[in-house]
């Protein structure tokens, strides 16, 4: 009886040991970590750069000579008498289709112009049928002197009542003129005369 006690005391001693030998070799056994940061690199973003605006190229101004009544141009130049011995003279051509009220075809209108002494001198349109359109240029101040063109700005009134209007015009300018009317390059007197356009220009609407 004493034998088989002892036999089942070993054997439970032999089962506990195994037991716990196996658990601390369980416990001291290294753990390998693995710390797996997942970085996703977001795409880097390119930021082209756009091209930086070229600006508009302005129309060059010439020091042309800007004549005044007084003989003195807005350069503090003469009047060049000399160059201005002639009648003036002025000349409209083309045509001008409106697409709507606000937009419009400059097809081939003109307002050329020859020998205006200053840049003070009207223009005068006569608009058939008249209905309230606006004409221009209606001054030289802004456009080339002597000699020169431009192209026309036309205005129409709200409610239009026609479909074709007939653009014509007539100058302003002057000459220096002596005691017996002739046209002198100095010592005479600034006259001014008016002139009327050769030809018209035709405005049409929609």
């Amino acid at each position: 009886m004493i034998n088989k006690n002892k036999a089942f005391i070993v054997t439970l001693l032999v089962v506990v040991v195994v037991v716990l030998a196996t658990y601390l070799l369980n416990m001291l056994a290294p753990h390998e970590v693995v710390n797996q940061s997942s970085e996703t690199s977001e795409p880097s973003e390119t930021v082209s750069a756009s091209p930086s605006p070229l600006p508009t190229p302005r129309p060059s101004i010439s020091k042309t000579p800007l004549p005044k009544a007084s003989g003195i141009s807005l350069f503090g130049e003469q009047t060049p008498w000399n160059l201005l011995l002639a009648d003036a003279s002025c000349e409209l051509k083309g045509e001008i289709k409106f697409l709507n009220h606000n937009t419009y075809d400059n097809q081939d209108a003109l307002f050329t112009y020859k020998g205006i002494d200053s840049s003070g001198r009207n223009i005068f349109w006569t608009i058939t049928p008249q209905d309230g359109l606006s004409v221009g240029p209606n001054i030289f101040n802004k456009i080339p002197l002597p000699d020169g063109e431009s192209l026309l700005g036309i205005s129409l009134p709200e409610n239009p009542k026609y479909k074709k209007y007939e653009l014509t015009a007539r100058i302003q300018y002057g000459r220096l003129v002596d005691e017996k009317g002739k046209f002198v390059t100095a010592g005479g007197n600034v006259k001014v005369f008016e002139k009327p356009c050769l030809g018209k220009t035709t405005v049409v609407l929609p």
